[in-house]
């Protein structure tokens, strides 16, 4: 059985572009976030239910052709593939949090957006000498792989995710270029002890029996950073989205 870090990593990976495609009013939130949104109960959480193996089916018409251009941001001509392996992956994410997915013109759009905010994220970071490379997506795989039992455990936590190896390897490479681009060019303010009350205050009343607040203080601490952090990556998008040359071809 995975270990609880890599448990929540997984099931949250890759998530923050795909923000970006449920709505711009996230970016303008910046109060402490709400602990109901956050997986702060299932970190408090020792032991966890194994759910079902998530089974995505994409259809024919749900794809675009390979070889298609889909989408041109800043000149730059992004292809079939790429919006399939998105889609996928959107509504993979979507799935997997309990949300509709009959709705295909949502989904394309969903997707589109996601595609589009990763493309800008891929180009701003190649502008700033930021690129990951195969031999740093073999060091995440073997990393994630040291988190199982076995190498048969690490396969069923990737069948239960929907992840085939090849899909999962480029879920890595996108995250690993994500979060090097956050480390090395977003900033955050400090978490403050006024933050870490109001959160408390907030899973207090959602928990029936909450912890004292020192017991999970860090924890705390890390979930109001991730929060910021996020918030200031999705702004970041944002600006260069809206200086960007974006055209849609589907």
């Amino acid at each position: 059985m995975l270990k609880k870090m890599f448990k929540i990593t997984l099931m949250f990976v890759v998530t923050s572009l795909f923000l970006i495609a449920c709505g711009d009013d996230e970016t303008e939130d910046t109060h402490t976030p709400d602990p109901s949104d956050a997986p702060i109960e299932d970190a408090l959480d020792e032991e966890q239910t194994p759910n079902e193996p998530l089974v995505v089916e994409i259809t024919d018409e749900e794809k675009a052709a390979e070889d298609a251009v889909v989408l041109v941001v800043n000149g730059e001509q992004v292809y079939g593939k790429a919006y399939n392996d998105s889609y996928f992956n959107t509504k993979r994410y979507m799935m997997q949090n309990g949300q509709d997915v009959t709705d295909t013109d949502f989904l394309k759009e969903q997707t589109m957006t996601t595609l589009t905010s990763y493309t800008l994220l891929q180009q701003d970071a190649e502008s700033k000498g930021i690129a990951i490379s195969d031999a740093d997506i073999d060091e995440a795989i073997e990393e994630t792989k040291a988190q199982f039992e076995s190498e048969d455990a690490y396969k069923e936590a990737l069948t239960q995710l929907a992840f085939t190896e090849e899909s999962f390897r480029l879920t890595l490479k996108e995250q690993l270029l994500q979060q090097v681009y956050i480390d090395e060019v977003i900033d955050t303010e400090p978490v403050t002890d006024a933050e870490v009350n109001e959160f408390y205050d907030l899973l207090k009343e959602q928990l029936e029996e909450a912890p004292a607040l020192e017991e999970v203080r860090d924890q705390i601490e890390v979930q109001i950073q991730q929060s910021k952090i996020q918030q200031a990556f999705l702004v970041q998008i944002e600006a260069l989205s809206d200086s960007a040359e974006i055209e849609k071809k589907i």
